[in-house]
């Protein structure tokens, strides 16, 4: 018992860590997709065609993706980009147990055996594009991740991309 007490106690120093060192604001060239990230979050490799980054916590553990996509949100309505998006992961064996959103944004989470994801998508460029952030982390360190979680999704906007 006092081993998980003191692991729960070093693992929340670190994430205060992590938030008491700021943020490094992202900003996609192709599609504008805009977040902040924790500043000691390591960007990986981007997809050649140039639509986003992500981003691992230092201990490999939890991922951040920033991305945007040419999206017919002109064709069909939000929600039912959204009911595709999470048919996507219904399929792919994650359980979503959280669906929120309004005219322009849309945002859901859930989980996967010890894995939790959460992914909120805007609209831009007047619909022509969705742009998107999705955090994956463990599901026993859910308490700490709130806050990144929260702060992260906030600060989801869009910025001037070479694509609209």
């Amino acid at each position: 018992m006092k081993v998980m007490y003191a692991a729960s106690i070093a693992m929340a120093m670190l994430t205060s860590a992590a938030l008491a060192a700021g943020w490094q604001p992202y900003v996609n060239e192709r599609f504008g997709a805009a977040a902040d990230v924790p500043a000691d979050y390591r960007a990986g490799d981007p997809p050649a065609n140039g639509d986003g980054l992500t981003f691992a916590s230092p201990d490999g553990a939890a991922t951040i993706a920033i991305w945007g996509a040419l999206a017919t949100v002109t064709d069909e309505s939000l929600a039912d980009y959204a009911k595709r998006l999470v048919s996507y992961d219904k399929d792919d064996g994650w359980d979503v147990s959280y669906l929120a959103g309004k005219s322009d944004w849309f945002a859901f989470s859930g989980s996967k055996a010890d894995r939790i994801f959460y992914e909120k998508v805007i609209k831009a460029c007047n619909g022509e594009i969705a742009n998107h952030v999705r955090l994956e982390y463990p599901a026993a360190r859910k308490k700490e991740f709130d806050l990144i979680v929260a702060h992260v999704a906030q600060s989801l906007r869009s910025e001037k991309g070479w694509q609209c």
